[in-house]
């Protein structure tokens, strides 16, 4: 019995944690805002453990902050922030060069065909515009770093994920996408001539360009 109400009190609060990440990755939750654990429950319609719970996990996530006697602010990305994870990305991703020539082809094709689908596609305003390219700007970096065949490597990259999107929906300009993305298919066209030199600069350039676009939109930015 205590065994089944631990597991429902557990689940209670994926949905809760899996709720609030959603409302602030689609902007329904504003960066900067101030919230409280009634209004969330209210809003989530679950009770106050698996809010709170969901909050704490959050908070290590850095999704948002915890302040006593003032409530839960909704993480805003700093310029040292952004900085911050764009170097440890310019440190891990380029290191891929080694491993270039294990890339999987057919993997490679596919994700360029894939990535030829959208390249007309721009994110809007709306979350949902937004989201499927998310997705596979998250797909391609993840995937790219997986063929290092190294867990740590992985399990980092894994680990910025969702503060990436966070600065993705807060700090980027909708025309980002379209060029990032095409900038994903030039890295993959290098890397199927095996140009390992040409594959390792694009890459580079691309995370120094998302790094810039990034700062830029978030310092002229009212958000």
């Amino acid at each position: 019995m205590a065994k089944a109400l631990a597991q429902k009190r557990e689940s209670l609060s994926q949905v809760a944690y899996d709720q609030i990440k959603a409302m602030i990755l689609q902007k329904e939750l504003i960066p900067g805002q101030f919230i409280n654990e009634s209004q969330l429950q209210e809003m989530l319609c679950l009770g106050r453990t698996p809010v709170r719970e969901a909050i704490l996990a959050l908070a290590q996530d850095n999704l948002v902050t915890v302040h006593p006697r003032r409530g839960i602010e909704i993480t805003r990305p700093t310029p040292k922030d952004i900085h911050d994870i764009f170097e440890i990305r310019s440190l891990l991703e380029p290191t891929i060069r080694q491993c270039f020539t294990m890339v999987d082809p057919q993997w490679a094709m596919d994700m360029r065909a894939l990535l030829l689908q959208h390249e007309d596609d721009s994110a809007g305003n709306s979350a949902e515009t937004a989201a499927p390219l998310i997705e596979l700007d998250n797909r391609f970096h993840l995937e790219l770093v997986d063929t290092l065949r190294n867990q740590y490597a992985t399990n980092l990259m894994r680990s910025l994920v969702d503060y990436l999107n966070l600065i993705r929906v807060t700090a980027w300009r909708p025309i980002r996408y379209r060029a990032s993305n095409r900038e994903h298919i030039d890295i993959l066209n290098a890397i199927l001539e095996q140009d390992l030199e040409k594959s390792c600069r694009l890459l580079s350039d691309h995370i120094h360009l998302s790094y810039q676009e990034a700062i830029n939109t978030m310092m002229h930015s009212s958000f």
